[in-house]
């Protein structure tokens, strides 16, 4: 039989719904001020429907902030983010990001892996939790640890002091071994050469005493400037630097050359080489007797600074602070002939001990390269010239400033000389001048007395003068010498010495018209 479908009623299998508070939601107006309707109950309410009999979840519970479901904000930065990506990815867990301040507390796992377990409390897979930990990490983690308490100050202590042990034990055995590879240096290398048949004489005396028939005058004698060319010492295979005289005699001289060699030279005899010192790699820049004259300090390019013996030529020690040395000055008092001062390419006057072979003060406050320095006043003050155009005194021994010269229309002055008179000091200055300044009391600068006429721009070149004060002389660039009256700053002669520059001058402290001078020529020649 056809039956009427229109009239049989269609089962329902959903359950009864109370969608009355969905469909009657009324919006707030905020234009008004009392609210009728509950807006928490409506938006925090139980969902409608059935439930899970066993995973009971939040937002059946009640809990959501939301009309469909539960939100909640999470900040998580790029970094972690990526990590537990590729952890989730790559290994099939990851941390909750709904706690991810405990990341060990809950784990998510992936759906490709569901056999990978998972430890909660250690966030390690199972392979991993299998792989032997090293030793390092062992130690790490069985340590006293974050919460062990802190340690007592013995133990910390206990801690420093062993570690600054080895440290010190560490640098004597490098000491030690340095010391070892120079002292097999030195006993592999020559540092000496005698030139003469024997070192001492018939009575037994030195070839360094000084002669007994040495002519000396008075030390009032008058002075006069040289006209002729007596003598030339040549033996030197490249330019000579600088010429010193022996104190108290001058009856040696001592010459240093951009060959590396210093050589020592008889003046009054045959005039012959008595000794060659070669101690030095590169060229000398500066030698000094000290004020007995049995020793002398000699510096070079090589960043070293040697205490010579003058009779045997052997290398009693041997300075160095890893930078260049443009001068070397030794304390004119013979009690304190191991004391000198080194001007320094780092900016700094060393004064070093040759005794212990320390340095035992710095005196820094020059912006340049240290030029000179010059003991004044009895050796109670230091002067220093540097390439930042100014002039510093020192109190000696103490690292302050207690004159300060600088001026705008100052040069850098690379060397300096004390007059005989030990009032006033010239110094050669970058703009082809000899400027003076006193050498005590507050070192004022005396405008009146400036040497011209000489080219000296670039090159350090030593001013000399007379035992009696009259005459000044220098070199020149072009290898002229000049001559000047002290009194009138007048040019009195000049003549060709050496066919290059002419770096240094010396007037003979007992022979009142003899002149040394050396060349960049490699030529050392005296002058009468």
């Amino acid at each position: 039989q056809d039956l009427d479908c229109g009239m049989l009623k269609l089962p329902d299998c959903a359950p009864d719904v109370d969608v009355s508070s969905e469909v009657k939601r009324e919006a707030v107006d905020p234009t008004k001020k009392a609210v009728f309707t509950n807006p928490k109950i409506e938006a925090f309410g139980p969902l409608q429907g059935p439930v899970h009999p066993r995973n009971v979840d939040s937002l059946y519970a009640g809990y959501r902030n939301h009309t469909t479901g539960h939100v909640e904000k999470c900040h998580l930065n790029s970094f972690h983010f990526e990590d537990q990506f590729n952890t989730f990815h790559s290994k099939g867990y990851a941390a909750d990001p709904s706690d991810f301040s405990n990341p060990a507390k809950r784990h998510l796992q992936h759906p490709r892996h569901p056999a990978s377990v998972v430890h909660a409390m250690s966030g390690m897979h199972d392979d991993e939790a299998a792989a032997p930990v090293s030793e390092a990490k062992r130690q790490k983690t069985e340590g006293a640890g974050k919460w062990s308490g802190f340690d007592s100050s013995a133990q910390v202590n206990a801690a420093i002091e062993k570690a600054q042990q080895e440290r010190v034990q560490q640098e004597v055995a490098q000491k030690e071994l340095e010391a070892d590879a120079e002292v097999q240096d030195e006993t592999q290398r020559v540092t000496t050469e005698f030139h003469g048949k024997e070192e001492t004489d018939y009575q037994g005396r030195s070839w360094l005493s000084e002669p007994r028939r040495m002519d000396r005058q008075k030390a009032d004698h008058q002075c006069f400037m040289p006209k002729k060319w007596i003598h030339t010492w040549s033996g030197h295979t490249m330019g000579v630097n600088v010429i010193r005289w022996f104190p108290d005699s001058a009856h040696l001289l001592l010459s240093g050359s951009m060959d590396s060699k210093i050589k020592i030279w008889d003046f009054h005899n045959k005039r012959d080489c008595k000794r060659t010192y070669m101690g030095h790699d590169q060229a000398v820049r500066d030698i000094n007797f000290t004020a007995a004259g049995k020793k002398f300090y000699s510096c070079s390019y090589d960043k070293n600074v040697q205490l010579w013996d003058t009779e045997t030529g052997q290398i009693i020690s041997t300075f160095s602070n890893r930078k260049i040395p443009f001068c070397v000055t030794p304390h004119p008092h013979a009690s304190e002939e191991h004391i000198f001062i080194a001007g320094c390419q780092n900016k700094k006057a060393v004064q070093w001990d040759a005794r212990t072979g320390e340095i035992v003060q710095e005196y820094d406050e020059h912006l340049a390269a240290v030029n000179t320095v010059t003991f004044c006043e009895d050796a109670k003050r230091i002067v220093t010239t540097s390439d930042d155009k100014k002039i510093f005194v020192w109190d000696y021994g103490i690292p302050i400033v207690v004159k300060y010269i600088a001026e705008p229309h100052m040069n850098s002055i690379p060397s300096i000389t004390v007059h005989p008179s030990e009032k006033y000091f010239a110094g050669q200055s970058m703009d082809n001048s000899i400027v003076v300044y006193e050498a005590g009391g507050k070192f004022k600068f005396q405008p009146r007395k400036k040497f011209r006429g000489h080219l000296n721009s670039g090159y350090a070149i030593k001013v000399g003068f007379s035992p009696d004060g009259r005459w000044v002389c220098s070199g020149d660039a072009g290898g002229r010498l000049w001559f000047w009256d002290w009194a009138k700053c007048k040019n009195h002669r000049t003549f060709k010495a050496h066919d290059g520059v002419c770096i240094s001058s010396l007037w003979h402290p007992h022979q009142p018209s003899r002149v040394v001078t050396c060349g960049w020529d490699g030529l050392i020649k005296l002058w009468d």
